[in-house]
Parts: structure tokens; sequence; C-alpha cells
């Protein structure tokens, strides 16, 4: 009789914990939200020439935008495409040595626009070979995803109101979990600012945004012609904090030139610091740089 009751009891022990979510020990979801209130956050809207550095030395910048698409070019040579929700992993890849070709039953905006307590689910299927083909390996994995709250965090790069997105990762054969991965997305900035990983087998890992800005070097030649032209005569003239303006042939880019500190080294040569502030379709994006004074005159970047 003991033994019965002691069984229904436990059962119903078990049961609450499932629906608590708390059965594997690995969940990140959370059961309510205490953040920052936020609205709905639409998709982000990338354009070329817009980088993101993190803490861990990776920096990606954009390369091209079609629809959906963005293809990003790493700073170890490594680019990537797949959908402007950066919560699916990229459907193609290409490093050095090798190459990825993958697939997945994920919507395009699968969770957006984001809203807590959105969830979805999705399988993806991938093929990584070597560029040689001497190796192929075949990977399947289903994931689960939800809008889990919303977040104020602190980072290298600012402080941001963020939506957290929490993604486990389970064997598509076994169903067991495999990874945990939590992006916190800033609408503000248009990109997330943090991602943690968590892993059955190895080691979990951190990234923090560390800057962020806008690559001129990807605008028409007359637009780098102009905006060097700009750059030079604010160097030149304009005294620490006085701004120059400048805009770009489409409009689509602005930018404010402003020079922060101007000192001599020890050669004597003149160097300053200066800020170029983007407006990238209503983002702000800031590069900071050094310069130092050639011979001829010609301001040229050393940092």
């Amino acid at each position: 009789m003991y033994k019965k009751r002691w069984t229904v009891m436990l059962v119903m022990v078990c049961a609450i914990i499932a629906l608590s979510g708390c059965q594997t020990g690995k969940s990140l979801l959370k059961t309510q939200n205490e953040g920052p209130q936020l609205p709905e956050a639409a998709l982000p809207t990338y354009m070329v020439g817009e980088y993101f550095t993190f803490d861990d030395g990776s920096s990606r910048m954009v390369a091209a935008v079609s629809g959906e698409w963005v293809t990003w070019q790493y700073k170890t040579g490594t680019v990537t495409k797949g959908y402007r929700n950066f919560i699916i992993p990229a459907l193609t890849w290409t490093s050095v040595h090798r190459y990825s070709e993958g697939k997945t039953t994920a919507s395009a905006d699968l969770l957006w626009p984001l809203a807590v307590g959105k969830k979805g689910t999705y399988d993806f299927q991938q093929t990584i070979s070597k560029h040689d083909a001497t190796e192929s390996n075949e990977l399947s994995r289903s994931w689960s995803c939800a809008v889990e709250g919303t977040e104020r965090v602190s980072v290298a790069a600012g402080t941001f109101d963020t939506y957290v997105i929490a993604c486990n990762r389970y064997s598509s054969t076994s169903h067991k979990w495999r990874a945990s991965r939590r992006f916190y997305y800033a609408p503000d900035l248009g990109h997330y600012v943090l991602q943690e990983d968590r892993y059955r087998s190895r080691s979990d890992k951190k990234r923090e945004l560390v800057s962020y800005g806008f690559r001129s070097i990807v605008l028409p030649e007359k637009d780098q012609i102009k905006l060097n032209r700009t750059l030079q005569k604010a160097l030149s003239n304009n005294a620490d904090g006085i701004a120059s303006t400048w805009t770009s042939t489409t409009g689509e880019v602005t930018a404010m030139l402003i020079p922060i500190s101007s000192y001599n080294v020890t050669n004597g040569e003149e160097c300053r610091e200066y800020h170029s502030v983007y407006n990238v379709k209503g983002r702000i994006r800031k590069n900071v740089r050094v310069v130092c004074k050639q011979s001829n005159g010609h301001w040229q970047r050393v940092k």
C-alpha cells in the first residue's frame, strides 16, 4: 500500500518537473520575463560594408545582400551564405580547407518578428567536404528555438536592450540533447551582441561584441574619392571636436568625420585620432582611427 502511494507521488513529481522544463538540466529556456519592455523586432536589414568584431578575435563583414540572403566575409578568409535570420546556421560556407552545403526545413523568418514567447522548430542537414575530395561527412540535426525574454546586457561595445533567443540542438536519430545556443539580439544595433554556447561533450563558449562599424572600401570608387577628400580636409583644417560631413551618391550612407585628439610622436611626426560616424540606413556605425601626416601633407592611417 505504502509502496503504491510512493510510486504515485514519484510520478506526480516527475510530471511537475517535466512541465517546468527541468528534466534535462540543460535547457536554456526561462519561464517568465523580467527584462526591459521592447516592441516586436523585425528581421535585421544588413548593408554591404557593415562589420562586427567579437572578443574571441573573430570579425565578419557583410559582403553581399540579396533578399533574405546575406554573404559574410570573415577575417580568416572564410565566406558564408545564409538567411538574414542568424539563428539558422549558414546554408553554405567555404574555408581554406573545407566547404559545406546544407538545407533546412526552417522558414527564412522563423520566430520573426521577435516577441517574448515565440517558439519554432526545424531540421538542418549539411555535408562538409574537403576541397581535395578526400573526405566528406554528413550531419543531421534538429533544433528547437524560443524567444525566452529580454535583457539589458553590457559588453565591450556598449550596453544594449536585447531579445534573448535560446535554441537547443538535438540528435536527429537519438533525439538526445547535444548543445544549446543563446543569442542576445539588440534591435537598435541590428545584430546580436552576445552569443553563449553550451555543449554536451566539450567546453562552453561565449563571445561578446567588441566593436562594430562600416568599411568604406565597399563604396563605389567615386564615393570613396569624395569621402577621402572630405576626410583629408577635416584632418588638415578642423580643430579637435569639429566635424565635417559626407553623403554617398545614393544617400543611403552619410558620415560625420570628427578629429578627436592631436599629438606628435617621438620623431616629431604629427598624428591625430579621429572618429568616422556613419549612418547606414538609420543605423549608427562608428570607426576609430589613428592617422599621421606624411611629408607630402597627406594623412596616412597607422591604426
